[in-house]
């Protein structure tokens, strides 16, 4: 099986198993590995996703803002 093609590498969609939003990052076959903001990642059925939500989507850009804020600058001197 291969992805639909409404379904694409960098998407936001929702695992009906984990009832986590997450971003696709690559697919293998029926399988799709999605990560999130944090770096979670994890494999879903691709018959488990669905596209995200616009509140979804929303959820996954704050979590991106948040954890770029609590990141440690790189280079930073103290």
């Amino acid at each position: 099986m291969t992805p639909g093609p409404d379904l694409r590498v960098g998407m936001a969609v929702f695992d009906r198993r984990t009832d986590m939003p997450g971003v696709i990052r690559s697919f293998a076959g029926p399988v799709v590995c999605l990560i999130r903001p944090s770096g979670h990642a994890w494999q879903a059925a691709l018959i488990a996703l669905r596209p995200a939500t616009e509140r979804e989507r929303t959820q996954l850009a704050a979590l991106a803002r948040l954890h770029r804020q609590q990141r440690p600058h790189a280079g930073r001197r103290t």
